[in-house]
Formats: structure tokens, C-alpha cells, sequence
């Protein structure tokens, strides 16, 4: 059974890999099953390991956190929901902030399902190739 003081270590190391960029890191957090969905383009939900750490690759290379400020912490066990703002730099050199809003289930000490949500078109702006 998962614990306040257990979800609370899992978000802690979690969000200490993503602050580092760190895409092995989170995804060794997950259960074996576990599901993980950023929406950024409609990425589908991944439940394989492979897969997970891939997409977190990509979305922590294309997005890489230069500042993380979390606003709030709910923990709800086996469920979290955690706000946080940070300063993204995206592969074009050009950086912005964005709140981020990360809804969380646990299971036996991992995560069983991890879904982040944030502004897809401020993504896209962000990202977009610079202009000559």
C-alpha cells in the first residue's frame, strides 16, 4: 500500500530527474505497466518501459527545464496531483515559461500512471524553427 511518505519520495525523485532532464531516471519511477501521456501533440499513453523513457527522451531534449518552481502538491494516496511553472529551453535556443499541471497514480512504490498537461500551442510557438 502506498503511503503519503512513499508518494511523497517517488514525486521527489521525480522531479529531481526531470529538473536534470534525466529521462532513464523518471522512467525507472514507473511500474512495469505503468502509463504515461504527455499532450503534446496527441502522443497516445505508453504503458512499455521502452517506450515511456523514449517519449520522456524526446520531451525533456525538445523542452529542457532551466527553472522548476512547483506551486502545489495534493496527495491523495495512491493518488497525486502536482502545479509547477518552469523555464523551458527548446532545441532552437529560444526559452519561455508554463505552467504545468502533472496528475499521478501509484502503485507498490511506483508510478503506475503519470499524465502531464500544458499548453500545447505555447509549446509549438516555442519550438517553432527560428525565422532568418
Amino acid at each position: 500500500m502506498d503511503t503519503r511518505a512513499s508518494v511523497e519520495t517517488v514525486l521527489d525523485q521525480l522531479y529531481a530527474a526531470r529538473c536534470a532532464n534525466d529521462a532513464n531516471a523518471a522512467g525507472a519511477l514507473f511500474a512495469a505497466d505503468g502509463r504515461f501521456a504527455a499532450y503534446l501533440d496527441g502522443t497516445p499513453t505508453l504503458s512499455a518501459h521502452a517506450e515511456r523513457v523514449s517519449a520522456m527522451n524526446t520531451l525533456f531534449t525538445a523542452f529542457t527545464v532551466v527553472d522548476f518552481h512547483e506551486h502545489c502538491r495534493v496527495i491523495d494516496p495512491p493518488r497525486a496531483v502536482v502545479h509547477w511553472r518552469g523555464r523551458f529551453r527548446a532545441l532552437n535556443g529560444r526559452e519561455g515559461e508554463a505552467n504545468i499541471l502533472d496528475l499521478f497514480e501509484f502503485r507498490d512504490g511506483k508510478v503506475a500512471g503519470a499524465t502531464t498537461f500544458y499548453d500545447t500551442a505555447f509549446a509549438a510557438r516555442l519550438s517553432a524553427p527560428n525565422q532568418a
